[in-house]
């Protein structure tokens, strides 16, 4: 008796203490549930932030998602922990689905994106004044986004850096032509003011659309901006019905029918846009200061209906290349503003092609009782390793020194972008390149841009570097916006590294 009052004794004790011992310290404990960091969040536009998860178990399958893309964006999505980076103001869900031991955890965190603080930026152009008279940027007006030319904090800001604009897209020949043709006939074309040239032969010609070109014009206008024609003679961009018989995509015409639809687009083109800065401001010429005529030609795309699908290669001696021109200037005379309106021959890599581009705007020039092609636009889509600043300064030099106006027409700076060898797939290819490197290039870069404009002989080039545009506002809306190639990040008021550097760069004119 006395031996089982012990035992039951014991066990009492025993059961007190194992209802002591704390849960989880013995099997059949329940699991603790997964957590996020945070459960609210605020992050500033254009700055990131890192919300972690804890407790999901190594065997767990985790997805995150946001119900806003528009808002915040995110990245580094791993089991532990995600990157939130806010996009715009506005407030958004970011998901964390956990899927461990059996069971689903749905987690949730709140962000609210708060504006990005406005910078009070240095100006571009109060910056480069007097070394530049025209420093512009490429811009987008029509149906598509970004509509920049019709966001009034965007054009502020434009007005601010800029006194010239290049719109990206609205003045290539596939805007005007459109996709598929619109066609007229003869005298509808004559009744709603056409020019037809003399002799034509077709029976119809090609509507051209020019209300983006006149919305363009418009706010330039009304805002003090002067604009860069960009272009009217290019392989790409070039609708292929344009070039065959009935503008039915078929068969391509003869080089006589491809003369006179030349004349007829360029001759409209110009005439449409002197016409209108006759209604604007009361005077041709007064917009519009520089025409690229013909875009690429020693860089021509020869596959599909263009251009060399009708002459066939033309070598250093392109018919219509200079028949461009001299359409082109014909319409300056007749306006009389040939003295105020520059023509210029635009292409890219110009800096290992340097003689060629000269050959090129020798034969346009020859025999030509004035020069009708003026200038030479360095498209100067560059890389921080190629071209070298070198090679860059050294074709700049050479152009300079044979007297013909410069601009550099289509400015950025890549990172990260592939250029080198015979292998280079011209893309992103994450090279560990930072905007650190891209601030050390662009100072040396534009360091040496304004040491050749102040060196230059004036007397052999009293005009020197007409125009410095940048092609594109930031980085986010740039057609090559992975590899980060211009001055400004996500947004406007956004300043990189290379923005600085771009304004100190200044400092070698004094």
């Amino acid at each position: 008796m006395k031996r089982c009052k012990i035992f039951l004794a014991h066990a009492a004790i025993f059961g007190l203490c194992l209802a002591t011992i704390a849960p989880g310290t013995v099997s059949g404990a329940k699991t603790k549930k997964p957590k996020l960091s945070k459960g609210t969040l605020t992050v500033t536009a254009g700055k990131t932030q890192t919300i972690k998860l804890s407790r999901a178990g190594k065997k767990a399958k985790v997805t995150w998602s946001t119900n806003k893309k528009k808002v915040i964006k995110l990245s580094n999505k791993k089991k532990t922990s995600c990157k939130v980076k806010g996009l715009k103001k506005g407030n958004a869900l970011v998901n964390c689905k956990v899927k461990t031991g059996g069971k689903t955890y749905k987690l949730r965190c709140k962000v609210k994106v708060q504006a990005k603080k406005v910078v009070n930026t240095p100006s571009i152009l109060a910056a480069y004044k007097d070394i530049v008279p025209n420093i512009g940027a490429a811009v987008n007006y029509g149906s598509r986004a970004p509509r920049e030319l019709r966001d009034n904090k965007t054009l502020a800001f434009v007005k601010r850096h800029f006194n010239s604009i290049t719109l990206e897209n609205e003045m290539k020949p596939d805007n005007i032509l459109g996709s598929a043709p619109k066609t007229l006939s003869i005298q509808e074309a004559k009744s709603k003011g056409y020019y037809i040239p003399e002799g034509y032969s077709e029976a119809k010609v090609p509507q051209l659309n020019f209300n983006e070109v006149d919305g363009a014009l418009e706010v330039a206008s009304k805002n003090g901006l002067r604009m860069r024609a960009h272009t009217l003679v290019w392989h790409s961009q070039t609708p292929s019905w344009f070039f065959t018989k009935n503008y039915d995509g078929d068969t391509v015409v003869a080089t006589d029918i491809m003369d006179a639809r030349l004349d007829y687009y360029v001759h409209n083109v110009m005439a449409h846009v002197m016409e209108k800065e006759k209604a604007l401001t009361g005077s041709a010429g007064s917009i519009v200061y520089a025409w690229d005529v013909v875009n690429e030609y020693l860089n021509r795309r020869t596959f599909g209906k263009v251009w060399d699908s009708v002459y066939g290669n033309m070598g250093a001696s392109p018919s219509y290349v200079k028949k461009a021109f001299q359409l082109a200037y014909g319409m300056l005379k007749t306006y009389g503003v040939q003295d105020k309106v520059t023509l210029f021959y635009n292409d890219y890599n110009t800096y290992f092609n340097t003689q060629k581009v000269l050959d090129l705007v020798s034969f346009i020039n020859k025999d030509e009782p004035e020069k009708i092609c003026g200038g030479i636009g360095m498209q100067s889509h560059v890389d921080v390793k190629v071209p070298t600043v070198n090679q860059y300064g050294a074709a700049l030099e050479k152009f300079l020194a044979a007297g013909y106006e410069i601009q550099i027409t289509e400015l950025d700076f890549t990172i990260n972008f592939d250029t080198e060898g015979s292998s280079a797939s011209y893309s992103y290819v994450d090279e560990n390149e930072t905007n650190n490197d891209q601030k050390k290039f662009v100072s040396n870069l534009m360091k040496t841009i304004i040491t050749k404009q102040k060196n230059r002989d004036v007397n052999v080039n009293p005009k020197g570097i007409t125009n410095i545009t940048l092609w594109g506002l930031t980085d986010r809306t740039s057609w090559r916006s992975q590899c980060q190639p211009l001055l400004f990040g996500d947004n406007i008021y956004d300043p990189k590294p290379s923005f600085y550097s771009f304004i100190d760069a200044v400092k070698v004119w004094k």
